[in-house]
């Protein structure tokens, strides 16, 4: 499935999920090289997403390899749905 940003122009969801998935992978000595490698790897995944490169099935398995603990990239999905980032479309692929 091809998806497009409800509102193009505005990039907040990428800093959200930035900031999700740093919560999640910062340890008592903060964040890895490595750790902040691998989420700038998975926010140019949601921006080719974004841009119709890829499907959101194909975002999921991105992040399903990635594994991040204490992080659903489907739920992740849902809020954004729900906070009209993404057309009520993604929502049906990501479930």
């Amino acid at each position: 499935m091809t998806l497009f940003l409800h509102n193009p122009a505005n990039p907040a969801h990428l800093e959200d999920l930035r900031s999700r998935m740093t919560a999640q992978l910062t340890g008592p000595h903060g964040l890895s090289g490595r750790d902040q490698t691998r989420i700038e790897r998975l926010i140019e995944v949601v921006r080719a997403m974004d841009e119709g490169a890829i499907t959101s099935g194909q975002a999921l398995e991105a992040f399903g390899q990635a594994a991040i603990p204490g992080f659903s990239f489907g739920r992740w999905l849902v809020d954004m749905v729900d906070e009209g980032v993404y057309l009520e479309a993604v929502y049906d692929d990501a479930a």
